[in-house]
């Protein structure tokens, strides 16, 4: 693998982080365990159809989230017990004392993901996500930021955020590792995989860099230091694949 040139000093760095949640910044899927404790099993059908293409994931959780029995404060009281990978907090950290922005895309709940992120200290970090109502009794999701022409017909279009958020001379990283990050993948400037993501970055030819946690992204980006990139077409790493 090929490092970033030497640039000027680490001031003028425009790396932005776009993270995955579950399963990324969180060691289990948040959305999986919350059905698996609360909702009706017929779930698992919902979630095969998902898996097998026959729909998106904004339909897929629209109709999972309905068979959800509890109460806002159940959900919330549950996701207490959910931890993250510990070295995320230290990667947010790092990036704070550098100018590199982190955001939050997760095709999951603000809620969850928002209460999470308190939990730890680390509650101003931006957050992209779905958002979750009670309405008549039952859950229902809702999308703020959904795309009719997402080709991944997604909830939450996170090609459409990256591009929004990031700005002239970014180099956008996404880190991740399932089939929500599948599409942005192929539009960020590197990729953090694992999991489903790394199997499909290796097949489609994609930038990335295998990763099990985020002491992985620091320590890389600790060798970044004293140098500089500002668009995908310079001194990118190599393709791992």
């Amino acid at each position: 693998m090929r490092s970033f040139s030497p640039g000027r000093s680490e001031k003028d760095r425009t790396f932005m982080f776009f993270c995955d949640f579950d399963g990324t910044v969180t060691r289990e899927d948040v959305i999986d365990r919350v059905l698996e404790e609360f909702a009706d099993p017929m779930w698992r059908q919902i979630e095969q159809s998902w898996v097998n293409g026959e729909m998106g994931s904004r339909d897929c959780l629209a109709m999972q989230t309905k068979l959800i029995k509890a109460e806002k404060h159940d959900l919330l009281d549950f996701v207490e017990n959910i931890e993250i990978d510990e070295t995320f907090v230290d990667f947010a950290r790092y990036c704070k004392s550098k100018p590199i922005e982190v955001v939050i895309l997760s095709d999951g709940i603000d809620l969850f993901i928002k209460s999470i992120l308190n939990r730890y200290g680390l509650d101003d970090i931006r957050v992209f996500s779905n958002g979750l109502a009670r309405t008549n009794g039952h859950f229902e999701m809702t999308f703020p930021h959904f795309r009719k022409d997402c080709s991944s017909r997604s909830g939450m279009c996170k090609c459409q955020m990256m591009e929004e958020l990031s700005g002239p001379g970014r180099v956008n990283i996404l880190v991740g590792d399932g089939r929500s990050d599948f599409c942005v993948a192929t539009r960020a400037d590197l990729t953090f995989a694992k999991s489903a993501l790394l199997d499909f970055c290796r097949a489609e030819k994609i930038p990335h860099i295998e990763h099990s946690k985020f002491e992985d992204v620091v320590d890389w980006l600790r060798n970044q230091e004293g140098q500089r990139v500002t668009s995908r077409d310079k001194a990118l790493p190599s393709v791992v694949a």
